[in-house]
């Protein structure tokens, strides 16, 4: 099966692969990230949190923004990477998804890229095909000098955030046991 890049020109589309996409980047753990700039709600300093009993571990709370119950997604947490202390630089990246309001943690917001749609390459496919597929493509990381002079070039590979993979379980049934567990202790 061929990955796909939603943001990658279908074949044939040269005018598509001239078109502009605007990336939101930002790092965790010492790795750059991008979303699609149209996901971007807003950024903001983080805020207080009220945990969410029976949640994954990597959703780290609720808050509420202008009257809206907005969950929070530890992006650290979720990665596997280790958790460290929140920076004067952390960031809550506020995301549409699903048509919901989401909170991603970044340890820092960068910057936002214009690169032809054309330089968004699709992920090979990694890991177990049954697990949520959290990169959808991946743009820069060219090494060649005259990447870094071109609209939108950079030595640094940025990886497309699938932002809906980051709710979905880890592993198969992961849903349906957490589903199975809530209702057993309600009959309890």
């Amino acid at each position: 099966m061929k990955p796909i890049c939603p943001l990658a020109p279908a074949d044939g589309a040269d005018e598509a692969a001239d078109a502009l996409v605007q990336l939101c980047t930002f790092r965790v753990g010492g790795e750059d990230y991008a979303v699609d700039i149209m996901r971007v709600r807003e950024i903001i300093h983080p805020l207080p949190l009220t945990p969410v009993p029976r949640a994954p571990a990597f959703v780290e709370g609720v808050f509420r923004l202008r009257g809206e119950v907005i969950p929070v997604v530890d992006v650290r947490k979720r990665f596997g990477l280790p958790a460290d202390p929140p920076t004067r630089r952390s960031r809550y990246v506020i995301v549409n998804v699903a048509g919901r309001r989401l909170g991603l943690v970044v340890d820092e917001v960068c910057e936002v890229l214009r690169v032809p749609r054309g330089d968004v390459r699709a992920t090979p496919p990694l890991g177990d095909p049954r697990a949520p597929r959290f990169f959808l493509g991946a743009c820069g990381g060219e090494s060649a000098p005259a990447a870094a002079g071109r609209r939108g070039g950079s030595s640094r590979l940025r990886l497309l955030l699938n932002v809906k993979a980051l709710l979905d379980p880890s592993a198969p049934g992961e849903a349906d046991a957490a589903r199975a567990q809530a209702e057993a202790s309600r009959r309890a």
